[in-house]
């Protein structure tokens, strides 16, 4: 009787153990857990994915945009990655050139990605090797609050002129009214911010893989910005910014195309008068936006769940939700359709402006390996421009001396 007791002990230990490392759960950080559009998306797509793998649970949590890099950075270097790395695109060559991420060429053979997405997801190869797969390109839109420039008597701005104007005209600090909204506390976005500004007057913060941030053009452009962020609301981050327009406390301010999916939390008095335009700059500015990965050291386990759940994201059902979620075209041919742009006439002005949009990221390997912390100077003198009187032309010239020394890229 002992020996069947203790046989049955030892098949119940058993069992339970087997039962126990059946249970997986997938750790997945991202800044969009809790961002109106791809929020909803995730977590559809977290659900559908644990509904089809019984014993396995994926953790998605927020953390704040502005910390997530260097987060993100500390977790790769201590040997403790995420099991599902969601990135920014402009930060995925520094991980990438570190060995962190996994080359997918041979899950990718297996399936239609390569051949059904858009082109610009080839900046996800990284020394002849794809390390992970788009989730996301975007054109800039200019979002306005249509009660606050008809008060002023306005119409849309058609040309950087007429923005500055437009700007200066619905500014009323002493009704709290700003008329443009624009990161104005450090943060990552101050290059975004600058950059948008630089491409869509046509030119360049980079050039022939040089600096070119002292150029007569360039510096025209930041002056414009200049005049623009000092009309906006102090120690700003993007967040905030986006909110206080929510709020009718921006009159105008440029976003990705994707803030479209954020104006149903728009309180419902202010909400029918938040309205999008396409940018009034001779250049459409634009960007790759997000990217999701697999670490290089994860075990085959591990491996294959995350490579399941990327998969099933990249199928056509899934990136149809994604484009009609997150008010942006996905990247898979096929996934915005004419009937979506003529229900939603928000996503078919999202379209247009990927369509012709440029981009305002640097396509240099070296500036690419290193943007971290070239966005991270910029974000120091973006904090200058705005809170002091110091000519433009001397701030960009000490920012890109201060760039030549401690980041040179030839």
């Amino acid at each position: 009787m002992r020996l069947k007791a203790l046989a049955t002990a030892l098949l119940g230990l058993f069992v339970s153990t087997a039962q126990a490392q059946t249970k997986i759960e997938l750790d997945f950080p991202t800044w969009q857990a809790e961002e109106p559009g791809p929020a909803e998306f995730w977590t559809e797509a977290v659900k559908a994915f644990e509904a089809a793998h019984p014993g396995v649970t994926i953790k998605k949590y927020q953390v704040p945009f502005r910390e997530y890099v260097d987060k993100l950075t500390v977790r790769f270097s201590g040997g403790t990655p995420p099991d599902i790395v969601h990135l920014p695109l402009r930060n995925f060559p520094s991980f990438a050139a570190q060995g962190w991420l996994r080359p997918i060429d041979d899950l990718l053979a297996k399936t239609d990605i390569k051949q059904t997405y858009s082109p610009m997801a080839s900046e996800l190869d990284w020394n002849g090797k794809t390390q992970g797969v788009m989730l996301m390109g975007y054109g800039m839109l200019l979002f306005y609050n249509e009660a606050l420039l008809k008060e002023a008597g306005l119409a849309v701005p058609k040309t950087p002129e007429e923005l500055l104007a437009a700007i200066k005209a619905t500014t009323k600090p002493d009704k709290g009214i700003f008329g443009w909204g624009a990161v104005t506390a450090e943060h990552p976005n101050i290059f975004v911010d600058w950059s948008s500004w630089v491409t869509g007057s046509g030119a360049s913060l980079f050039k022939d893989g040089a600096y070119n941030f002292t150029a007569p053009e360039v510096v025209k452009a930041i002056e414009q910005f200049r005049t623009a962020a000092k009309q906006a609301p102090k120690g700003s981050s993007s967040e905030a910014m986006r909110q206080l327009f929510l709020d009718g406390k921006i009159a105008m301010f440029r976003e990705g195309s994707f803030f479209a999916s954020q104006l149903k939390g728009a309180p419902a008095e202010i909400r029918p008068n938040l309205k999008a335009a396409m940018m009034p700059f001779p250049v459409v500015p634009g960007g790759t936006s997000n990217s999701i990965h697999i670490p290089a050291k994860l075990d085959p386990q591990r491996t294959q769940l995350v490579w399941e759940f990327i998969q099933m994201i990249s199928q056509p059902e899934w990136q149809a939700k994604y484009t009609k979620d997150v008010k942006v075209p996905a990247p898979r041919k096929g996934a915005f359709t004419p009937e979506m742009a003529a229900a939603d006439p928000l996503l078919a002005l999202s379209a247009k402006a990927s369509e012709v949009a440029v981009n305002i990221f640097p396509s240099n390997d070296a500036v690419r390996l290193n943007y971290n912390q070239i966005a991270k100077m910029v974000g120091e003198s973006g904090i200058r421009l705005v809170n002091s009187d110091r000519p433009t032309e001397t701030v960009l010239k000490d920012l890109q001396d201060q760039l030549n020394k401690r980041v040179p890229l030839k």
